[in-house]
C-alpha cells in the first residue's frame, strides 16, 4: 500500500519528549524520586466528546471489541484509581525506567493513563467516554517517569519487553528526534515477531519539523504506522510534525483525556493522543481479522482511511487519511493480494514460438476426399459406357431386326 519515501535523518540533541502537550525536562541529579498522581480538572464530560462522535466506533463493537488482542502500551505507566479505569483488563507489567522496582508500574504523571484509557476503556454506567477497543488486554510497560524525563533512552528496551510478552501491538506515545542503532534493532524484531507498532507523529510541526523515531521508522519497516493529529474540522493540527514518513490521522486537538480517580482533562493536544486511537483500531483489526500479518493489518488500514479534504494521498500532513475504524474492520478486500512492494521484479521471460501446427490429419482427410472423388467419377464413367456403348472403337452390339410381317 505505502510506497516508502526518502526520509531525511533527524539533527539536533539527542532527546526523549512526550508526544502530548507537555514537554518533559531532564531530572535533576540526586533529586527525591516521588509518585503524585495527578488528576484532570472536570468531571466526567456532558456528552460524548466530538472525537468519538467523529469515529463512530460504537458501531463496529457487535464485530469486533478487540479482544483477544494484547497491547503493550511503552509510557508512563498506568493508574487504576476509577471506576472506568480499574476495569480495564490488565496483564502484569514491566519497569523499564529505573526508577522503583522492575515491576512497578504507576504512573507517577497520567500520560500513560490517559494513553491506555483512550485505546480501552469500557462503556461504564453512566459514563459517556469509552475506549476504542473495550475488549482489549493492556500490558504497561513504564519507560518514563513522571515529567522529569530520564536521561536515557528506554525506548528500545521497553519495545523488547514487548516483543518477549508475545503482544499483538505496542503503542508509543514517546519520541526521540535522533535514531539509534539499538532503538532501529528492537523495532526489527518487532517486525519479526509481526507485531505492530503505532508511534506518535510528533509535534514539532510549528518549529523545526524534525523526524520524531521511533514513528520515523515506517519509511523502513512495514509494521510501524506514523500518526498526525486531526482537528474537529478535520484538519491537521498546526504543531502536528510534517513528513514523508506520516502514514495515517486521527484526532488529537482538543480531545478528553481520561484521568485517575474518575476525572478528566479537556481540550489538550498532540499526536499522544492521536495514536492510541490508532492503536485501538488496530486491535480492532486483529481482533477480526486472526489472520492478516503486522504489514496486511497497516496496509487495510490505510486503504480504509478517509481521504483528507482537498488533498491527494499520500501527503506530509495525513498520509493515507483519517483513520477510520469501522470501514477497517468491515471493509470487504483481499488483503493477500497486496503484500508489501519488493525492491525489483522478476523479468518477465520471452514468450517462446508456438510450436508448428500438426497438418498430418489435414492430409489425410485431403486424400481420403481425393479417392472418394475419383471412386464417383469412375463411377459414372462405367454407368455411362454400359448405357451408350463403347468409347474409343469398342465392340458395337447391333440392333436386333425388325419383327416380320404377316
Amino acid at each position: 500500500m505505502r510506497p516508502h519515501r526518502p526520509l531525511l535523518a533527524g539533527l539536533g540533541v539527542a532527546a526523549l519528549l512526550i508526544a502530548g502537550s507537555v514537554v518533559s525536562t531532564p531530572a535533576r541529579v540526586g533529586a527525591a524520586v516521588e509518585c503524585n498522581v495527578k488528576i484532570g480538572s472536570k468531571d466526567e464530560p456532558a456528552g460524548p466528546p466530538w472525537e468519538q462522535k467523529r469515529l463512530n466506533v460504537r458501531q463496529v463493537w457487535p464485530i469486533s471489541d478487540g479482544s483477544g488482542v494484547l497491547v503493550a502500551v511503552i509510557d508512563s505507566g498506568f493508574n487504576t484509581e476509577g471506576t472506568q479505569l480499574s476495569k480495564i483488563h490488565l496483564r502484569p507489567g514491566v519497569n523499564v525506567s529505573g526508577v522503583f522496582g522492575p515491576t512497578d508500574t504507576r504512573d507517577c504523571v497520567y500520560h500513560g493513563t490517559a494513553v491506555t484509557g483512550i485505546i480501552a476503556a469500557p462503556m461504564t454506567e453512566g459514563k459517556y467516554f469509552a475506549g476504542i477497543a473495550p475488549g482489549v488486554q493492556i500490558m504497561p510497560i513504564k519507560e518514563q517517569q513522571a515529567d522529569q524525563q530520564q536521561d536515557t533512552n528506554h525506548i528500545a528496551e521497553a519495545i523488547l519487553e514487548a516483543v518477549k510478552a508475545h503482544v499483538n501491538v505496542i503503542n508509543i506515545s514517546i519520541t526521540t528526534p535522533v535514531p539509534t542503532p539499538d532503538l532501529e534493532q528492537a523495532v526489527a524484531a518487532a517486525a519479526a515477531a509481526d507485531i505492530v507498532i503505532v508511534a506518535a507523529g510528533g509535534n514539532d510541526g510549528s518549529s523545526s519539523n524534525l523526524p520524531a523515531y521511533p514513528a520515523a521508522y515506517s519509511t523502513t519497516y512495514p509494521n510501524v504506522l506514523a500518526v498526525s493529529m486531526t482537528d474537529q474540522d478535520d484538519g491537521v493540527s498546526g504543531i502536528s510534525t510534517r513528513g514523508s514518513y506520516i502514514d495515517i490521522a486521527a484526532p488529537g486537538k482538543g480531545v478528553e483525556l481520561p484521568m485517575p480517580k474518575n476525572t478528566y482533562l479537556g481540550n489538550q493536544e498532540g499526536t499522544s493522543f492521536a495514536a492510541p486511537i490508532v492503536t485501538g483500531t488496530v486491535a480492532l483489526v486483529r481482533s477480526a481479522h486472526r489472520k492478516l500479518t503486522a504489514a496486511q493489518v497497516v496496509s487495510r488500514i490505510e486503504a480504509t482511511a478517509d481521504a483528507p479534504p482537498g488533498l491527494t494521498v499520500p501527503s506530509a500532513e495525513y498520509g493515507y487519511g483519517i483513520v477510520n475504524p469501522y470501514l477497517a474492520v468491515t471493509a470487504v478486500r483481499n488483503d493477500a493480494a497486496s503484500p508489501p512492494p519488493v525492491a525489483r521484479p522478476a523479468a518477465i521471460p520471452a514468450v517462446p514460438p508456438p510450436p508448428p501446427t500438426d497438418r498430418h490429419l489435414q492430409h489425410l482427410a485431403l486424400g481420403v476426399g481425393v479417392a472418394l472423388l475419383g471412386l464417383a467419377v469412375l463411377a459414372g464413367l462405367v454407368s455411362a459406357i454400359i448405357r451408350r456403348g463403347s468409347w474409343f472403337g469398342g465392340v458395337h452390339t447391333p440392333a436386333p431386326p425388325p419383327p416380320a410381317r404377316d
